[in-house]
């Protein structure tokens, strides 16, 4: 119990490193480059998503294949390289400025990075090692906030921040993650066509499931930049930032407590659910004292932080805590599919709501801007959860 609080203290420690980056970038170096911070960062997202298949889940729960972790990692190892080739070409067709294209392709290198760090995540995961992720994110945190904050006081440049970031993550990878992985040259030199076959097919249906949850996440982002502004995205993602934070702590939690869930699962579904609904308790205390905050003060912390630039969106901070009560849902219920390897019935979940989401964008953004933003996401949240328990239901049933 003990590690499992420091992992997520570590997390929320990490969160808040990352709440430092959006403030500096807002405050130091403008509306317009944490606008164009976040559009890297919804053009990266899926093909991130896609490439990681979705380990940290798939490893602990899957009972096919008696793999050791070295045969994971080098599939994992392929499709990284594939996505860091992706984004050069994506980079290179798409309308950036030079400036911007270079800050594209530095900020997909820190993603190769920190893909490469969240398999050694995933092996410690399944070991219930969690002392180790909490050491990490502890040790990334303080080196990162030094980096971050040292490069955007000195330079005011997104260029230089994006660097930081990348040593940073680099850093911490070589000096401490390694030491934790179980590599095993030998073995890596058995991987054939027959492992990626058997590794893809196993977890293609999870990766697609990262991949249009993802989109799901970002279409909207995309809506804005294409239909409004940079900067009107940059206020978005700014604001919408509370919900990561979220979001990072309830994945955090989740990762802590699958190997167990997985265990209980197998025992049958009144122990598993026995545990899920005493995990599920404390989230909805949360969610009630998270919501009374936005609501009684979302638009004072957001002034206080981010400036006068933000004044006027209270009701945005209020559609922004229900959206953060309906994303802890998903990911608990995601996680409870994920255990019970219902993995191809989410792709058609997030298939059908990728569509969804399309098309409200299209009815609701174009015209209201970032206000249209936050009622699609809350609308296609609920859906997702909705269709979860359902899902869960069924399966229960049968």
């Amino acid at each position: 119990m003990k590690n499992k609080i420091l992992h997520v203290f570590s997390t929320l420690l990490f969160s808040f490193n990352q709440w430092i980056q959006v403030i500096l970038i807002t405050r130091l170096i403008g509306l317009y480059e944490m606008g164009l911070f976040s559009y890297f960062l919804a053009i990266v997202a899926p093909l991130v998503l896609f490439s990681r298949f979705s380990f940290s889940d798939l490893v602990p729960t899957q009972r096919k294949y008696s793999y050791g972790y070295t045969i994971f990692a080098r599939f994992r190892g392929i499709l990284n390289y594939i996505f860091l080739l992706s984004m050069a070409g994506f980079a290179l067709v798409m309308d950036f400025r030079p400036y911007e294209m270079a800050c594209l392709m530095l900020f997909s290198l820190f993603k190769f990075y920190e893909t490469k760090e969240e398999f050694i995540y995933t092996e410690n995961i399944a070991e219930g090692n969690i002392r180790f992720l909490a050491h990490s994110k502890i040790i990334k945190s303080v080196v990162t906030v030094l980096f971050f904050t040292l490069s955007v006081v000195v330079t005011h440049s997104l260029m230089a921040a994006i660097i930081s970031l990348l040593a940073a993550q680099v850093l911490v990878y070589y000096l401490y993650d390694r030491r934790f992985a179980s590599y095993d040259h030998h073995m890596a030199k058995l991987f054939g066509r027959m492992h990626f076959r058997h590794i893809f097919w196993l977890g293609i249906g999870l990766s697609v499931v990262g991949l249009l949850s993802s989109l799901n996440a970002n279409v909207p982002r995309y809506f804005i930049e294409h239909y409004h502004s940079v900067e009107d995205l940059g206020i978005y993602a700014t604001i919408m930032y509370f919900a990561a934070i979220a979001s990072n702590i309830v994945i955090t939690v989740n990762q802590s407590y699958i190997a167990e869930l997985a265990l209980a699962a197998r025992e049958g579904f009144r122990k598993f659910y026995g545990e899920f609904f005493k995990m599920m308790g404390i989230y909805l205390v949360a969610i009630v004292i998270g919501n009374a905050v936005l609501i009684l003060y979302g638009n004072d912390i957001l002034v206080f932080v981010y400036g006068e630039a933000f004044r006027g969106h209270q009701t945005d901070m209020v559609l922004l805590g229900v959206f953060i009560s309906l994303i802890v849902l998903e990911k608990s219920f995601e996680m409870a599919l994920n255990v019970f390897n219902l993995y191809n019935i989410q792709v058609m979940l997030q298939a059908v709501n990728l569509i969804f989401t399309v098309a409200l964008s299209a009815l609701l953004i174009v015209p209201y801007g970032i206000r249209g933003s936050f009622v699609v996401a809350v609308i296609t949240a609920a859906a997702i959860v909705l269709s979860q328990i359902s899902t869960l239901l069924l399966t229960r049933k049968y």
